[in-house]
């Protein structure tokens, strides 16, 4: 006769300790997977299709990758994959820095950071150890030639970072340079970007100003200018935006790749949104140079500092202006291997 109340089986007692202790680690397990995931290192690594360095962008939010709490730390933006030039268009937020990764030839937001005025005390500065990239107030951007792209794949790439909230120390002006060129790197592993990268080991933080001096003095982008006393400058080293200041008469710009093109300009050549390779408006004196790769038009132009009202067609150059800008031109396309700039209309 059966005794069976239909019940099932008691588990033994071990056996259940055992199931228990399997489902708090279980329990556990994702809880702290969960966790995890609000670690601030872990929200950089998600965000911008994993191309951003983490200790650097997290420097620049003044986090480390102990970090525990990530409520604040704020990360939004494309995580999707990118594996070549064709995805390469990527835009995220992580913490206190606004990043963007795009194709030279396609790139829209060049101007986040660095915004074109006619002011004359806040000039782009050069980032160095072979690096074609600079700093300007909260932003720098670093351009790559990719040698294995043509036009169509978008010949480089352009990577910007940004920072809220900055402050202008050199400790911050070098984690700026580092973060962005990191950024730049690992873009152009990671779409097999073939091209030369500067040095890490040799990056020093960017100045924090531009140098007012005698023009007989000038040894940097001002270097040989005749037409005035003094002169704002910079190191003269390879950027893909560098300016001189003729100290209250003219300002002088040099405008690379992206940051050379404007609205207008002509499908085979990008001349600051002129169509034509020299000439002289109303508030602008400009030349032009072809250049290889990434850096596609070398634009060099003369426009009054911000405190004129000078008009060049009622107050046209000067002879020495002229050779002023001629030698600005020459100085900086030799710099960037292009070739020589075009003649100014007489």
């Amino acid at each position: 006769m059966s005794t069976s109340s239909g019940r099932p089986p008691r588990l033994a007692p071990r056996t259940r300790r055992y199931l228990t202790a399997a489902v708090a680690f279980l329990v556990l397990l994702a809880g702290g997977y969960g966790f995890w995931l609000q670690y601030p290192a872990a929200k950089v690594g998600k965000v911008c299709s994993g191309m951003l360095p983490v200790e650097e962008i997290l420097d620049l939010s003044g986090k480390s990758r102990l970090s525990l709490f990530g409520s604040a730390f704020k990360s939004s933006g494309d995580s999707g994959e990118v594996t070549d030039s064709a995805d390469l268009d990527t835009h995220c937020r992580a913490g206190n820095a606004q990043i963007h990764v795009e194709t030279a030839t396609e790139a829209t937001t060049q101007y986040g950071s660095y915004t074109f005025q006619r002011r004359d005390d806040v000039l782009p500065l050069p980032l160095g150890a072979g690096w074609q990239g600079f700093t300007a107030e909260s932003g720098a951007s670093v351009l790559l030639s990719c040698s294995n792209w043509t036009a169509r794949e978008g010949e480089g790439i352009l990577a910007a970072v940004s920072v809220w909230d900055f402050d202008n120390t050199a400790d911050m002006r070098l984690e700026l340079a580092r973060a962005v060129t990191k950024v730049a790197r690992n873009a152009a592993e990671k779409v097999g970007c073939k091209t030369t990268f500067g040095s890490e080991g040799e990056l020093r933080s960017p100045a924090a100003d531009a140098e007012t001096k005698p023009a007989g003095e000038a040894s940097g982008t001002c270097k040989g200018m005749s037409s005035t006393a003094e002169v704002r400058e910079t190191d003269a080293s390879v950027a893909p935006v560098e300016e001189c200041v003729l100290v209250g008469d003219l300002q002088l710009r040099a405008e690379y790749g992206p940051f050379s093109d404007r609205p207008g300009s002509v499908v085979n050549g990008r001349y600051g949104g002129h169509d034509a390779r020299s000439g002289v408006d109303g508030s602008t004196a400009w030349t032009s140079a072809s250049c290889q790769g990434a850096l596609g038009v070398g634009y060099y132009h003369a426009t009054p500092v911000e405190s004129s009202d000078r008009k060049f067609t009622s107050d046209p150059l000067t002879g020495k202006e002229r050779a002023d800008l001629t030698h600005f031109a020459k100085q900086s396309a030799a710099r960037h291997g292009c070739g020589a700039p075009a003649a100014l209309p007489s």
